[in-house]
Order: structure tokens, then C-alpha cells, then sequence
């Protein structure tokens, strides 16, 4: 992801083997892709429960459910002084290739608009439509498209630095045919339609709990590195921050080696799997994010849904929320049957989260 001053927008997701991903910036002048405008943020209206008071005035009020955000662009594609797509003839494809934009101070030498390349008569127009062609590419967003649950994230950085993000799909892309389209400047409206209306850091906030000293983790703030065998310090429990202003999923993975781990956020939900990890490599991942809503168990580069491993006292996925406010994190396990002198490992993931950029 490129680095991000005030008045950035970043559109990204990941390539997958038939499609690229995305890492384009816009926003600013310098991009060749402005914003003409301030971005229309809209939220649509709640799903409300409500229902009449049968024989009598009145309604009775019942559960509402918020839905989600969208955020309406209108942008000029500038190719007047020099081109906008910043790939030239290396165009994004599958295989990782990402689909993005150079500011121009760092472009490249020797790529359209890099160095010192003079425009010509119908380069402007050339490099405006390439620019628009590029744009289109990316709010397609194929690879996220062609898999039921795929998102993109929308990154925004505002006054001071702080930068913010939401999951969801570019959408609506309209195209305004004008008198300057051939001088090289193209207008285009577009928005992007959040999966709720969190808006997210972009900085990922992480705890990690651990039974016996997990051999071969290198030492990071709170966890020495390993003293070798026969080390048996540990951390079943730690204190978890969540700075935002309303609950968060976080994701939770749990290395082996054990049996039955538990992991709980204590007085909001304890979730427990009943299945043995064999070995530090394999490792189950409860994510309850909004799109994926998974639990799966990854071994020798092979993954399985166990999500029939959750014990009855597990909560639902969608209620397995970080609130805001300081929490204390446990974890309790029985020892695996192998021999080892290593215990297990969880990593619990989270950004915080906010209602507004």
C-alpha cells in the first residue's frame, strides 16, 4: 500500500490467479485522477422492527439493524500534461500484478510520463483515456466480484495523518463525454458501497497468548525469544484495547500443539474448539468478520471448514465482537498427546473501529 498524505483515497484488493489486484491512488492532483469535489459519504436507512400494537394506538419498537455506507466520487482523469496509467506496456494481469497509480514525483524514469516526456498533439487525449481505462479496470474489481463474499477496502487519509478504511466493492461507474475529453481531461462519477458502516483503522492492533515457550518465535515487546528446550515460561492472559467507538470482529488463530483450546474475552464470549493440533504448523482460524464468517483448520498446505468443532458454548460468530474499553484476554487448553516441550500459540487480530473517517 503507498503512503498516504492528507486528501488521499486508496482503492485496493488482492489478485487472485485469473485477475489482478488493485493498489490505486487517487484523489490528489498529482495522482492525474482529482476528486472534483468532496466525497458524498450517504448512509442508507436502518432495517427497522418495528410493529403495530394490535387493538390499541401506538407502535411497539423492535430490533434494528444498521446496513451500510456509500461513498459517491466525482473525479477528473487529467492526461493534459502527461499520462495518467503509470504501467505503460507492463498492463496489470493475473499472477499478482497489481493495478495502480504513480504519483508523478516518483514515477519511474522511462515510463509514460516519467522523466522527460513532452506531450504531443494526441498524446493528451491518448493519455486521459488510458487513464479512464485503468480506472474502469479497477472498479471492476474482478477478483473480488467472481467469489460470493470477496471485498475491497477503501483507505482515507484526512488532516493530521489519520487514515481510516471500509470493506466493500466499488459499484456505480459513469463516464462524462464533454468538449475536453479530446484536450485530454475526462469527468467520471463512481462510488463504493461499504459492507456496514464501520469505518476501520488502518492500522491492525494485535495480542498474542501462548502456553509453553512456542521454539522458533523470534522476541517481539513482552515475549523474550526462545532460551531453547526446556523453557517452560507462558501467557494465558492479556489485556486487549480497543480504542474505537463501537464493537469489532477480530479473527482468532490457534497453533498446536493441544487439545480443546479455549479462548475467551473475558465477560463477553468464550469460544472453544473441540479437535487436537498436532504440530506448531497446523492451526485453526475463527474469523467472524462480516465477510467471511469461517472456521477453518489449515495443515500441509490443505484447509477444511471446522466450524462443527465449536462447542455448544461458543457464541455465534456475528455476536463474537471486541466492544470498546480494555478487556482481558484467556486461554486455556489441555496438553496435546506428542511428546514436545512447546505448548500452543494464539494470535488474536482486530482494527478498531469508528463511525466516521
Amino acid at each position: 500500500m503507498p503512503e498516504m498524505v492528507d486528501g488521499d483515497w486508496n482503492l485496493g484488493y488482492s489478485a487472485t490467479k485469473l485477475h489482478p489486484g488493485a493498489d490505486l491512488l487517487f484523489g490528489r492532483q498529482p495522482s492525474g485522477i482529482y476528486c472534483l469535489s468532496e466525497p458524498e459519504v450517504s448512509f442508507s436507512d436502518a432495517d427497522k422492527g418495528d410493529g403495530d400494537l394490535p387493538g390499541e394506538d401506538g407502535i411497539r419498537m423492535g430490533r434494528d439493524y444498521q446496513r451500510s455506507a456509500t461513498v459517491t466520487f466525482e473525479l477528473g482523469v487529467d492526461g493534459v500534461d502527461r499520462a495518467v496509467d503509470g504501467h505503460g506496456d507492463d498492463r496489470p494481469w493475473a499472477g499478482g500484478s497489481l493495478i495502480g497509480v504513480w504519483p508523478y514525483a516518483t514515477r519511474p524514469p522511462g515510463l509514460p510520463g516519467g522523466g522527460n516526456s513532452a506531450p504531443t498533439v494526441r498524446e493528451p487525449y491518448r493519455w486521459s483515456a488510458d487513464g479512464v481505462d485503468m480506472l474502469r479496470q479497477a472498479w471492476r474489481a474482478d477478483s473480488v466480484r467472481d467469489r460470493a463474499g470477496g471485498v475491497a477496502w477503501l483507505r482515507h487519509t484526512t488532516v493530521g495523518g489519520r487514515t481510516r478504511m471500509l470493506y466493500g466493492r466499488p459499484r456505480k461507474f459513469a463516464v462524462g463525454h464533454s468538449r475536453l475529453t479530446r484536450q485530454g481531461y475526462t469527468p467520471v462519477v463512481c462510488d463504493f458501497v461499504s459492507i456496514d458502516d464501520r469505518f476501520y483503522d488502518a492500522t491492525e492492533s494485535a495480542q498474542d497468548l501462548w502456553g509453553l515457550r512456542w521454539v522458533g518465535v523470534p522476541g517481539r515487546p513482552g515475549r523474550p525469544a526462545d532460551a531453547g528446550p526446556g523453557v517452560t515460561d507462558s501467557k494465558t492472559t492479556a489485556v486487549i484495547k480497543q480504542k474505537g467507538r463501537v464493537a469489532t470482529h477480530p479473527y482468532v488463530r490457534v497453533y498446536g500443539p493441544c487439545k480443546n483450546p479455549k479462548v475467551t474475552l473475558v465477560g463477553v464470549w468464550e469460544a472453544q474448539l473441540s479437535l487436537e493440533l498436532k504440530s506448531t504448523s497446523e492451526y485453526v482460524q475463527i474469523d467472524p468478520r462480516p465477510f467471511a464468517r469461517s472456521v477453518m483448520h489449515y495443515k500441509s498446505g490443505s484447509s477444511s471448514s471446522v466450524a462443527d468443532k465449536l462447542t455448544r458454548s461458543s457464541p455465534r460468530l456475528a455476536e463474537m465482537v471486541i466492544p470498546p474499553g480494555q478487556w482481558t484476554a484467556k486461554l486455556a487448553y489441555t496438553n496435546a498427546a506428542v511428546t514436545t516441550t512447546t505448548g500452543p500459540r494464539v494470535e488474536i487480530r482486530w482494527r478498531d473501529a469508528y463511525t466516521w473517517w
